[in-house]
């Protein structure tokens, strides 16, 4: 009985210490997408802003402007149609944050004219980061019109920068996102866990006891 308890406390430690980790998504019809909401820019004027907001999630950037502009402006050669959102008017380096008003468990979007590759870092409701990822440019090998995006239990931001620290003309379009149906559970401190093993073991000793 007493091993039996320690093999489940052990696993029990490791269920709850080792975080979710985030996993790219190629493919607007990977199955972590099924039922998502869509962001497609049509309906929305021709214009430069810091930011756009769509229902509660916002697209950002730090320096410089966004744009949305008609499909084509920037070339042609990728995925997308109508309006699309651009980094066109961004400094370097380009940036594009996404905040989500409630937190999602995917999302994608149609990711072209890339030259560098960008790095992608996931938050989630806590601000912390939940994982680094990568969205390959044209310059690595990549296609000039892919489809990124990522997926973990509680993503409330994404901020997406030029790795190199450069100037990068980026076309998104078709933007895809599942709300999280899940609360996220805080992963237990250290000093939390050595209690529950403590806990556990005191009650062993005290049956063997009696």
């Amino acid at each position: 009985m007493h091993k039996i308890t320690q093999i489940l406390l052990f696993a029990l430690v490791a269920m709850f210490s080792v975080p979710a980790s985030a996993v790219l998504i190629t493919s607007s019809g990977d199955a972590a997408l099924a039922g998502s909401g869509l962001i497609d820019f049509t309906g929305t004027p021709t214009q430069n802003a810091s930011s756009f907001s769509f229902g509660d999630i916002t697209f950002s950037t730090t320096g410089g402007t966004l744009r949305i502009a008609p499909f084509g402006e920037g070339g042609s050669g990728w995925m997308g149609s109508g309006q699309t959102l651009t980094t066109r008017d961004t400094t370097a380096p380009s940036s594009l944050t996404i905040d989500f008003g409630t937190s999602v468990s995917a999302f994608g979007m149609n990711w072209g004219a890339a030259n560098p590759s960008w790095s992608v870092d996931l938050y989630d409701t806590s601000n912390s980061l939940l994982e680094s990822l990568v969205f390959l440019g044209g310059s690595t090998g990549a296609s000039f019109s892919e489809f990124y995006g990522a997926s973990n239990l509680d993503i409330a931001r994404v901020e997406l920068t030029t790795i190199g620290g450069g100037f990068d003309w980026v076309i998104v379009d078709d933007f895809q996102y599942v709300t999280s149906g899940v609360s996220p559970v805080p992963e237990p401190s250290p000093l939390a866990l050595l209690g529950l093993g403590l806990l556990v073991l005191g009650f062993v000793h005290k049956k063997k006891l009696s």
